[in-house]
C-alpha cells in the first residue's frame, strides 16, 4: 500500500477515535448526571421520611399519614426508575469505553505500520546508497589498478 494511502487510512481511524472517544465522554457524562439525579432522589425520600416521623411525633391525621406515605412510595417508583436509568448509562459507558479502547488499538497498529514502512523505506535507501557508494569505490580503485 502506498504511504499516502497509509496515511489516508491513519487519518480517518485517528477521526474514528476522536468521536469515539467524545461518545464515550458524553457516556461518562450521562452517566454521572443520572447517579447524581438517583443521589437527589435518595435524599429527597430520606428527608420526606424525616418530615413524615416529625410530624407523626406531633400528632397527624390518619389521611396525612396516607398521603405521605403515599407520596413516599412515588418517590420510591422514581427512585427504581432511576436506578434502572443508572445501570443502563453504566452498561452504555462501559460499551463506548470499549468501543474507543479498540479503535485506539487499530489507529495505533495502523501508525506503526507506517513507521514499520518509513523503516523499512529508509533502510533500503540506505543499502542502495551504501550499494552505489561501493559501486564507486570499485570504480575507482579498478581505475587506479589499470592505471
Amino acid at each position: 500500500m502506498a504511504k499516502n494511502k497509509l496515511d489516508l487510512l491513519l487519518k480517518l481511524e485517528t477521526d474514528k477515535e476522536e468521536n469515539l472517544r467524545i461518545n464515550y465522554v458524553q457516556a461518562q457524562q450521562n452517566f454521572v448526571s443520572n447517579q447524581q439525579k438517583l443521589q437527589g432522589l435518595n435524599d429527597f425520600r430520606l428527608e420526606y421520611s424525616q418530615q413524615l416521623h416529625n410530624r407523626a411525633k406531633q400528632g397527624m391525621s390518619c389521611e396525612s399519614i396516607k398521603q405521605y406515605n403515599s407520596f413516599i412510595n412515588k418517590i420510591e417508583e422514581a427512585i427504581n426508575q432511576q436506578a434502572t436509568t443508572v445501570r443502563t448509562a453504566k452498561q452504555v459507558e462501559e460499551q463506548r469505553r470499549k468501543l474507543w479502547l479498540a479503535q485506539q488499538a487499530k489507529t495505533k497498529a495502523i501508525a506503526k505500520l507506517i513507521e514499520k514502512k518509513a523503516i523499512e523505506k529508509q533502510v533500503k535507501e540506505n543499502k542502495a546508497e551504501q550499494k552505489m557508494l561501493d559501486e564507486f569505490a570499485t570504480n575507482i580503485f579498478m581505475r587506479r589498478v589499470a592505471s
